[in-house]
C-alpha cells in the first residue's frame, strides 16, 4: 500500500474540491493522533478508491450512514454532495429515507445541516 497519504490527500480533493478538500485534508492529518491516521488511511484509501459504485452514490450513502447515526459530521457529506452538483432535493430524499430508520429527530439534524451548507455552497459558488 504505498504512497498511502498521497492517495487520502487525492480522495480528500476528489471529494470536497481542492480548497475545501485542502482543509478537511489538514484538519483530518492536523486532529487525530498519528497511530489513529496511519489506521484511517489504511482502510480509508482502498475503499474510497473502488470503483464499480459512482461518487455521488458513495456520497449519498455516506449521507444516509451519518444522518441514520445521527452524527453531525453528515455535514462533511453534504458539502461533498453540493461540490459534485447533487441537487439538495436529492440529498433530502435521502436524508428522509434515513430518518425512518434512525429516527426523525436525526433526519432533522441533517435537514438543519443541509439547508445550511448548501445555502453556503450556493453564495460561495452562485
Amino acid at each position: 500500500m504505498e504512497n498511502l497519504e498521497a492517495r487520502f490527500k487525492a480522495i480528500c480533493l476528489k471529494l470536497w474540491g481542492d480548497e475545501e478538500g485542502e482543509e478537511v485534508y489538514k484538519w483530518i492529518a492536523d486532529n487525530r493522533p498519528p497511530y489513529f491516521h496511519g489506521m484511517l488511511v489504511q482502510v480509508m484509501v482502498p475503499m474510497w478508491e473502488m470503483d464499480k459504485v459512482d461518487i455521488k452514490t458513495k456520497i449519498l450513502c455516506m449521507c444516509a450512514c451519518f444522518t441514520a447515526r445521527h452524527m453531525q459530521e453528515v455535514e462533511f457529506m453534504f458539502k461533498a454532495a453540493a461540490h459534485h452538483g447533487i441537487p439538495r432535493e436529492h440529498v433530502e430524499e435521502i436524508v428522509l429515507m434515513a430518518g425512518l430508520e434512525g429516527g426523525f429527530p436525526s433526519a432533522e439534524m441533517a435537514i438543519m445541516i443541509l439547508m445550511k451548507v448548501y445555502e453556503e455552497h450556493a453564495a460561495k459558488h452562485g
